[in-house]
């Protein structure tokens, strides 16, 4: 059974722990970046198939981030593919990339703000978490 744990959530960025028979398969993350296409961008799928007229239309992209200490089978890639597209609102302006990262030792340390710094750095992340008080992180971490 596939279940999911919201790790942290952000105002522009979400990271899930995605978890099959209580294991860890992989982390996903989710990222507003707030800005338009790049030319790298338009390359990945599903941008990749639409005109080049409906790509220039676009203001706005997330970036969907699996990352996982090995390669993930093309099942389960496209399970996870599949299921966080949908966490995206597409619109004329708005549309997503999804992009897998393979970092072996990704679960050698405890969840933590350098832990998601590390995970978005590697997956060349702009965003940076600024350290918080401690008591606030369950909070920052609720719906």
């Amino acid at each position: 059974m596939i279940t999911l744990n919201r790790a942290l959530k952000l105002r522009d960025l979400e990271v899930f722990c995605v978890l099959k028979d209580g294991n860890i398969l992989s982390y996903v993350v989710i990222e507003d970046t707030r800005k338009p296409l790049t030319a790298e961008d338009k390359k990945l799928e599903p941008l990749c198939y639409m005109d080049e007229e409906d790509l220039d239309a676009i203001l706005n992209v997330f970036r969907i981030s699996i990352i996982n200490d090995e390669k993930l089978n093309e099942e389960t890639s496209m399970m996870i593919r599949s299921y966080f597209s949908d966490f995206v609102n597409n619109t004329a302006l708005t549309n997503f990339i999804t992009m897998e990262f393979v970092k072996e030792d990704l679960y050698e340390e405890d969840s933590n703000i350098n832990f998601f710094n590390k995970i978005l750095c590697y997956i060349g992340s702009d965003y940076k978490i600024e350290k918080f008080d401690e008591m606030n992180w369950i909070y920052l971490s609720q719906d």
